[in-house]
């Protein structure tokens, strides 16, 4: 995991909520996504590169207009998945189930989950923030 905005992560996802979501990218090399947020002109613009993607729901109201290229944030978490993550990876479509019938999550794995104009949902390996100087 890399941050390089911000020392508090809370902080920063509660800034979130003041941005709009302008970009989402796959990234095929590792299996990523890339989203970018801008703040308006007088700030920076910030994205958030999520690799080794084991889980993906992107989602949106039926009646969305198809004219927005900009989706309004409105709840963001971002967390790494310790004693509860076989909770949570029970509750999602994939079965994360091994052959044993088990649920393996022994390595720390990242859940990410934002709602507003759409919602999306990740369960990954790795993610880095990424700040971008507007000119």
């Amino acid at each position: 995991m890399t941050f390089s905005i911000t020392q508090n992560l809370q902080t920063f996802l509660e800034d979130l909520k003041s941005a709009d979501l302008v970009g989402i990218s796959l990234l095929p090399q590792n299996l990523g996504l890339r989203l970018d947020f801008t703040f308006g002109p007088e700030f920076n613009d910030v994205s958030i590169a999520f690799s080794h993607i084991i889980h993906l729901v992107l989602s949106q109201p039926i009646n969305t207009s198809t004219e927005e290229f900009c989706f309004w944030v409105g709840e963001v978490e971002l967390r790494e998945l310790e004693s509860d993550g076989k909770q949570i990876l029970s509750a999602l479509s994939y079965p994360f189930r091994n052959q044993n019938g088990t649920i393996d999550a022994n390595s720390s794995l990242i859940y990410f989950r934002l709602v507003g104009d759409l919602c999306l949902e990740i369960v990954c390996n790795n993610y880095q923030i990424i700040s971008e100087v507007n000119n």
